[in-house]
């Protein structure tokens, strides 16, 4: 009999499957790994005992805002990892995939397992493979203790923007990490981009 919280995982993974169908329609691939100048990371109303904290939130945004990413360009571009999916090739994204290992390995260690799986699912990648012939790199990270709730961190990302063939534009992101746990993301929502995403897609 398949239980609830198998039916729940099924759903996820025909879900994620879907957004790598997106992505593959829309990326292309690119063929080297983002490179430039140290990020500045600053940090305030740090106290002791944050330090593997701040360090895990440092982690993901600037893996989360640096592309092209050569890894997933290698997983991309092998026939063997694309499944049919109701008649069309889809990337495979199932636990187990050379993508989810990927993805696992680059973040996991730096998530509570349940924080691990809303990534994965809602928010992983999503800001660097939508679109070919980008290149995005963090100049900036500030990461504030929020000061009403224990758990939370106040953080704000400047990154450059680059179309091959246009000029270079700045952003900023501001969101906000939930650490339920010493140095393990329970959650990062992501409160304004000031248009980055909405410039991606429409670059794609």
């Amino acid at each position: 009999m398949v239980t609830i919280k198998e039916q729940s995982i099924t759903k996820s993974l025909m879900t994620i499957g879907v957004f790598f169908l997106l992505l593959l329609t829309l990326v292309g691939c690119s063929q080297s790994e983002q490179s430039g100048d140290e990020t500045t990371v600053k940090v305030e109303y740090n106290v002791e005992g944050d330090n593997k904290s701040i360090n895990s939130i440092t982690h993901v945004l600037k893996s989360e805002f640096t592309s092209p990413k050569q890894k997933y360009n290698e997983i991309l571009k092998n026939p063997q990892n694309l499944i049919n999916m109701d008649g069309k090739k889809v990337l495979n994204a199932s636990n187990g995939s050379e993508l989810y290992q990927y993805i696992e390995e680059l973040y996991q260690p730096y998530f509570t397992n349940t924080g691990f799986d809303k990534f994965f699912v809602g928010s992983a990648f999503s800001y660097t493979m939508h679109s070919k012939d980008v290149q995005i790199k963090v100049a900036n990270i500030s990461i504030t203790k929020n000061k009403d709730y224990k758990d939370d961190y106040d953080f704000v990302v400047d990154v450059k923007y680059k179309k091959v063939g246009s000029p270079e534009k700045k952003y900023q992101i501001t969101g906000l990490a939930t650490i339920p746990e010493e140095g393990k993301i329970g959650a990062i929502t992501y409160l304004d981009d000031g248009g980055l995403m909405e410039n991606i897609k429409k670059n794609s």
